[in-house]
């Protein structure tokens, strides 16, 4: 893996474990760096479903430049 792709995986997961903080679901930063990307994305995604296409805005509105539905 690239520099560049390590770097952005780092603060993709920094994202994550920053909100998991945040929301008050793991006070051991320690214990969530230990997670996989899937594990912290997952239990963002929990506690957070209004970011995602599954369960968000996003799920069935129309692309701004195509017109086209998301699926």
């Amino acid at each position: 893996m690239g520099t560049w792709m390590r770097s952005a995986v780092r603060k993709k997961k920094q994202f994550y474990i920053e909100r998991l903080m945040q929301f008050g679901l793991a006070a051991d930063r320690e214990r969530l760096e230990e997670w996989t990307m899937a594990e912290l994305r997952r239990e963002y995604e929990r506690f957070h479903p209004a970011q995602t296409i599954e369960g968000g805005r996003r799920h069935g509105q129309t692309s701004p430049r195509t017109g086209q539905a998301h699926h």
